[in-house]
């Protein structure tokens, strides 16, 4: 008896022992396979995180604000600094560049002390002026304006190229070149015609055309419209989805790679539009609204800030209730990710104003969305200033 109950245990122990030395080998060829393979791991990683990079958009898998009596809408505000000619050549005007550099960072402070958000999107011209002149200035703590924005204020910095002298990946590398890591958000785009758009064009990596040698790839789309933002309307939209392609901008699918911010038309009127909108019941429970609220230079003098930091606080009562939610276009693209499932969403400013007619008659100085502008009585609307009308009241 004894005899067969040793055997037994000699057995069970060589059994154990044996378990052992499989699982040691398994583990072992784990770690060395990771070892060899480093690049593998690093990828993994980073398509299994839906953070700053945007590179993923699968959703969290719930929808956190289904279940919201007002849909919050996402305020963002953004500044295009465009190309020479017809724009300031930066470069071969120093003072120039430092009346509008000061002028900008005076609107990033008060954007700050207002609590809201921005993102500053910058063609090549002003980039590289700030290479030249940029360095060790009091107002930015000793730091360049693009650095002050990103590390001191927490803003968001984006490329913006027209392409004409430098394309998306150049601009990239100079605001690397500026001590800031550029994002993956390409800041404005043609998206009609369809024989210009540029959905697919952000779909490949970009080598750099002034510097070859840098590459960068979009993974956020925002500011899709037309050329010379003619005939726009249609455009306007507010919500994320993902561009079909070329032909199809404004189709959703959920099969392509690179989602769209949409803009609803990017002024004041737009977002207290969707105010009125949200309080009559009219947005979805469960789906993400956008708008932003777009600047230029034009913008940065102290009689234009104090009047966009008034539109800011007139807004406080829904900013407070949070039926207003500012935020950074990054910021923006994280919460659709994580907090409504990365289910797209469309509202289009044509189905709300379905009168709307994309046809200009000069003679009767329509605008091109075919409302009469109210040319002659001084105030530069929202509609004026896009298209062009009325250069006495929008001068």
């Amino acid at each position: 008896m004894q005899t067969k109950f040793l055997i037994a245990g000699i057995i069970f122990f060589l059994l154990l022992t044996g378990a052992g030395i499989l699982v040691y080998m398994d583990l072992h060829e784990k770690t060395a396979g990771a070892a060899k393979n480093p690049k593998e791991t690093s990828s993994s990683s980073k398509s299994s995180s839906s953070g700053s990079s945007g590179s993923s958009t699968s959703g969290s898998g719930r929808n956190v604000h289904a279940g919201e009596e007002f849909p919050p809408i996402y305020v963002s505000i953004v500044t295009h600094i465009e190309e020479p000619p017809g724009n300031p050549d930066y470069v071969n005007s120093e003072e120039t560049f430092w009346k509008d550099r000061n002028g900008l960072v005076s609107f990033a402070d008060m954007l700050a002390e207002e609590n809201v958000k921005y993102n500053f999107e910058s063609d090549w011209n002003l980039l590289l002026a700030a290479t030249k002149y940029d360095t060790e200035t009091d107002s930015t703590n000793g730091k360049n304006f693009l650095r002050y924005l990103k590390e001191d204020l927490s803003f968001e910095v984006d490329p913006h190229a027209h392409e004409k002298k430098y394309n998306y990946a150049d601009v990239a590398y100079l605001i690397k070149q500026l001590g800031v890591t550029p994002s993956f958000i390409a800041g404005g785009f043609i998206a009609s015609p369809a024989e210009d758009a540029k959905v697919e064009y952000f779909q490949n990596t970009l080598q750099g055309i002034r510097y070859p040698s840098y590459s960068w790839k979009a993974e956020i789309l925002w500011g899709g419209g037309t050329g010379g933002h003619e005939n726009e309307e249609s455009f306007w939209v507010s919500g994320i989805w993902k561009p079909k392609d070329n032909e199809n901008f404004l189709v959703d699918d959920p099969r392509a790679p690179l989602p769209e911010i949409g803009n609803y038309g990017n002024n004041w009127d737009g977002l207290d539009e969707l105010l009125e909108l949200q309080k009559e019941g009219k947005l979805t429970q469960g789906k993400i609204y956008t708008i932003a609220i777009f600047t230029t230079r034009n913008d940065f003098s102290a009689a234009k800030i104090n009047e966009f930091k008034d539109k800011i606080e007139s807004h406080k009562t829904d900013t407070d209730a949070g039926r207003i939610k500012w935020v950074g276009l990054q910021e923006l693209y994280d919460l659709w990710l994580n907090e409504y499932n990365a289910e797209s969403n469309q509202l289009f400013y044509t189905d709300v104003h379905p009168t709307t007619s994309t046809s200009t008659t000069a003679a009767s100085a329509s605008t091109t969305s075919g409302t009469k502008a109210n040319c002659g009585d001084g105030i530069c609307d929202a509609v004026e200033k896009r298209v062009g009308a009325c250069p006495a009241d929008c001068s």
